[in-house]
């Protein structure tokens, strides 16, 4: 592992927590309607799918071989 490849894990990471963090504070102050956010939930399945997709895209891309 490279520290390039290390260096965007941690971005990704981080942009995760940071777009959780502000749709968070934006459902706290009422500024999207509340129905929004239940019809964006019911699309979490979404996530650890598309996780997945990278992990094995990365692994595809890190080892021609494969």
């Amino acid at each position: 592992m490279t520290l390039g490849n290390r260096s965007g894990r941690n971005w990704f990471g981080a942009t995760v927590l940071i777009a959780v963090g502000v749709v968070g504070l934006v459902a706290n102050f009422n500024l999207i309607p509340r129905e929004y956010l239940d019809q964006a939930w019911k699309l979490w399945p979404l996530i650890p799918l598309g996780i997945g997709v990278a992990i094995l895209l990365r692994r595809h891309r890190d080892d021609p071989a494969a």
